[in-house]
């Protein structure tokens, strides 16, 4: 009897193979459906896809963080400009970050940088200082125009790194 079932499995041995592969492919179909469908994958899909593609990485985010940057310069006060400036300063940090710049923080990364990769690199150490200031003395106060020229610093190099338009 078992010489029988084993003759009958070894006779039967490709169409076994093929029921196998296709309800594997079926489940392992399902499970994908699944995991898109609850978005469990959501974030580091959408970055794989942007470093796949060849998209510039994080462009959309940055341009969001942008615009909302802009907002808060617009509103005139000190706290929203305070937060501004430290969001242009994250933005900075986040791509070069992502570019490959190597350090612990962005005084680090900014070291490894010259006036040929960024042109106003030296302004963006002094506007990177600033922001220093702004999270240690809680009191700093800040002028919306000495703001803005921040941020025009900030724009710049954003400009340069093909970020904003």
């Amino acid at each position: 009897m078992f010489t029988e079932f084993v003759n009958f499995i070894s006779e039967n041995l490709l169409i076994f193979q093929l029921i196998s592969f296709f309800i594997s492919a079926i489940f392992l179909g399902f499970s994908i459906y699944f995991i898109i469908k609850i978005n469990l994958a959501g974030e580091r899909l959408n970055y794989y896809r942007e470093v796949i593609g060849g998209v510039n990485i994080s462009k959309r985010r940055s341009l969001k963080i942008w615009k909302r940057i802009q907002q808060r310069l617009k509103t005139g006060k000190t706290e929203q400009l305070k937060l501004a400036i430290l969001e242009a300063d994250k933005i900075l940090d986040e791509i070069l970050k992502m570019a490959g710049y190597r350090g612990k923080n962005l005084d680090e990364r900014l070291s490894f940088i010259t006036v040929a990769q960024l042109s106003n690199i030296e302004e963006i150490k002094q506007a990177h200082k600033l922001k220093k200031r702004i999270v240690s003395e809680p009191d700093f106060t800040i002028t919306l125009n000495e703001a803005r020229a921040i941020i025009d610093i900030y724009k710049k190099a954003f400009q340069e790194l093909n970020l904003i338009e």
